[in-house]
C-alpha cells in the first residue's frame, strides 16, 4: 500500500502571488502557473541562468511603454485605447483557445468568478488609463503599483487569511507613499509650481487609487480560478472590456477610428506591448518564483519616471520620489519575505520527507531481518 506520509506536502500557490501585480494583466497567471505539463515543456529553458528575471524585466518594459503611449496620445479617449488594446489582445489569444479546444465560457463552477475578474479588471484598466491623463505618469504608475498591499488586506477580510504585524506595517508604508504622491491639499496646500492643478491631481489620484483597489479585488477573484485556463480568462476579459468600452463611448464620449498616421501606429503598438508584457510576465512566473519577479517588476516604476521626464516634461517633486521609494520598498520587502518563507517551508518539508523515508527504510530492514 502507498504510504501517504511520504507524499510531498501541498503548497498553496496562491500565496506567492500577493506581491506580483502592478498592471492588472499580470494577474492572469494562476492556472497557467500550476500547469505541470507546461513546466515539463520548459525544462530546457529552466537551465538558462536568470531567464525568469529577464522575462520579468522585459515585461516591465513593455507595460511601461504601453502606459506611456496612453499618456502620450492625448487626442484619443483612454477608454478607446483600452478597446483597441483589448481587440489586439483578443485576436492574439483566440487562436490559442481554439488550438487547445477550451470552452470560451470557462469551466463550470468558476464562471461567476471569471465574470467578476473581467468586470473588475475592466474597471481597473479604465480608471488607470484615465489617471495617466490627469497626473504625471510616474505618480499614477506608483499608486497602481501599490496594489499588493491591498491584496493582503482583502485576503484577510474576504478569504480569512492571516494578517500579522508585518502586513500591517507594509500597508502603512504603502499608504504613506500614496499620500505623499497624491499630495492632498489639506496636508500640503496648493503650490503654484505644481504641474497638475489641485483638482486634476485629486481626481487623477482617486482614479489611480480606484485602479489599485480594483486590481487587488481582481486578484482575489482569480484565486478562485483553479481550472479555467489563462487564455480563456484573458479572452473573456477582452470581450467584456470591448463591450463595456463601446457602451461607455456611445453615451459619454465619441468613438473615432484613428488615422493611419502616428496615432494609429502608437495605438497598435500599445496593444502589442500589453499583450507581449502579459505573455512575458506569465512566462517569468513559470520559470521563477514570484519574489524575484516582483522585485524585477519595479523597473516599471523607474521607466515611468524616465518616460515622464524625457518625453512628457513631467519632473517629479520630492514628495513623489519619496512616495515612490516607500511604495517600491513595501513591495520589495514583501516579495523577499514571501520568497524566504517559501524556501524555508520547502527545506523543512524536504527534511521531514527524508526523515520519514529513513524511518520507513529502517523499519523495512528490521522487518526483513526478522523474516
Amino acid at each position: 500500500m502507498e504510504n501517504k506520509s511520504l507524499r510531498p506536502r501541498h503548497v498553496e500557490h496562491h500565496e506567492i502571488f500577493t506581491e506580483v501585480s502592478m498592471n492588472e494583466d499580470s494577474l492572469d497567471i494562476s492556472s497557467t502557473y500550476q500547469d505541470s505539463t507546461s513546466k515539463e515543456n520548459n525544462s530546457k529553458v529552466h537551465k538558462i541562468p536568470f531567464i525568469g528575471v529577464f522575462c520579468a524585466l522585459f515585461s516591465g518594459i513593455f507595460f511601461a511603454t504601453a502606459s506611456f503611449i496612453v499618456a502620450f496620445v492625448t487626442n484619443v479617449d483612454p477608454i478607446e485605447i483600452l478597446v483597441i488594446r483589448s481587440c489586439t489582445q483578443l485576436m492574439s489569444y483566440v487562436p490559442v483557445v481554439i488550438y487547445n479546444r477550451n470552452s470560451f465560457l470557462g469551466v463550470e463552477g468558476e464562471r461567476l468568478f471569471v465574470c467578476m475578474r473581467a468586470v473588475i479588471g475592466t474597471v481597473s484598466m479604465g480608471t488607470g488609463y484615465y489617471s495617466f491623463r490627469l497626473i504625471p505618469l510616474a505618480d499614477a504608475s506608483t499608486i497602481i503599483f501599490s496594489s499588493p498591499a491591498f491584496v493582503t488586506l482583502f485576503a484577510c477580510v474576504l478569504l480569512r487569511e492571516p494578517c500579522g504585524m508585518f502586513q500591517v506595517f507594509t500597508i502603512i508604508i504603502t499608504l504613506t507613499g500614496v499620500v505623499l504622491i497624491s499630495k492632498p491639499t489639506f496636508l500640503f496646500g496648493v503650490s503654484s509650481t505644481d504641474q497638475a492643478s489641485s483638482a486634476h491631481r485629486l481626481h487623477g489620484s482617486l482614479m489611480a487609487f480606484c485602479s489599485c483597489i480594483a486590481a487587488a479585488l481582481t486578484f482575489i477573484s482569480l484565486r478562485k480560478l483553479q481550472k479555467t485556463s489563462t487564455p480563456v480568462v484573458i479572452c473573456i476579459f477582452s470581450i467584456v472590456s470591448i463591450t463595456s468600452g463601446l457602451i461607455y463611448l456611445s453615451f459619454f464620449s465619441k468613438f473615432s477610428i484613428p488615422t493611419c498616421g502616428e496615432d494609429g501606429v502608437l495605438l497598435i503598438l500599445c496593444g502589442l506591448c500589453g499583450t507581449c508584457g502579459q505573455f512575458l510576465l506569465t512566462t517569468a512566473l513559470k520559470l521563477e518564483e514570484a519574489g524575484p519577479v516582483s522585485v524585477a517588476r519595479t523597473v516599471d516604476v523607474v521607466l515611468a519616471f524616465i518616460f515622464g521626464v524625457s518625453f512628457l516634461n513631467q519632473y517629479p517633486s520630492w514628495t513623489s520620489i519619496v512616495g515612490a521609494f516607500l511604495v517600491c520598498s513595501s513591495v520589495v520587502i514583501t516579495a523577499i519575505k514571501k520568497w524566504m518563507y517559501r524556501h524555508k517551508s520547502q527545506n523543512v518539508s524536504l527534511s521531514e520527507r527524508k526523515t520519514l523515508t529513513g524511518k520507513n527504510c529502517s523499519s523495512y530492514n528490521t522487518f526483513s531481518s526478522s523474516k
